[in-house]
């Protein structure tokens, strides 16, 4: 009789016990995710933000795309965007355009197919890497000086004709910097964590690197 009685009372206490545990993990996960900052500045991302938190943070939202023919890669989705609002590096405001171009952010979040699963690195909706396309010598000169302000001297340097390259890494996060200074003016900045190797690959799939990038530890 007495078993029979202590096996309700267990069956309470075990289901008691399961949903402390499950209240205990809701705020671990919500530590996790990375709260995006205001005023929005690309130099704060940690790459642990979702897209739709980085937009909603600058007032936007992803029906304020530009239209781009760019690609991104496998396992991630990207938007771009010549707000001001996201164009702006350690406090300087990168928005402008010329005859060659608009300036814009490229954002490449990760769009995991459910029955495929993750590819590399990815994780949903997650920025994996943000590439910043420039045009106008001013801006592009401005977020020059800013990089060797934060960051000192570059762990890499690469010259070829009228293209340079320069990369830094900082906690463990690598900027990427390409320039074409001839009459096809352009210069772009990839950032990405130095552990997303995949980044690496598609950075010289798009003619960004010779493959000196991948020689760099």
């Amino acid at each position: 009789m007495k078993k029979a009685k202590l096996l309700p009372i267990l069956l309470v206490l075990i289901i008691l016990q399961s949903c402390n545990s499950q209240t205990n993990k809701k705020p671990e996960q919500e530590m996790k995710k990375t709260k995006v900052s205001k005023p929005f500045d690309l130099h704060n991302l940690t790459f642990d933000e979702e897209i739709t938190d980085i937009l909603s943070s600058a007032n936007l939202s992803k029906k304020d795309t530009v239209k781009n023919e760019q690609l991104t890669s496998m396992g991630n989705e990207r938007l771009v965007f010549e707000s001001k609002n996201l164009l702006t590096f350690n406090k300087t405001n990168l928005a402008n355009k010329n005859s060659l171009g608009t300036n814009n952010v490229m954002f490449h979040y990760g769009k995991i197919d459910p029955e495929i699963g993750a590819l590399n690195n990815e994780k949903n909706n997650i920025i994996g890497m943000y590439q910043i396309n420039l045009f106008t010598k001013f801006e592009s000169d401005e977020l020059s000086r800013n990089l060797n302000l934060l960051f000192g001297k570059p762990k890499n340097v690469y010259k070829l004709g009228p293209i340079n390259t320069f990369l830094w890494v900082n906690n463990n996060i690598c900027y990427y910097y390409f320039t074409k200074d001839n009459d096809e003016f352009y210069r772009v900045l990839f950032v990405y964590k130095k552990t997303d190797r995949e980044w690496v690959d598609f950075i010289g799939y798009l003619g960004f690197d010779s493959g000196n990038l991948k020689s760099v530890n």
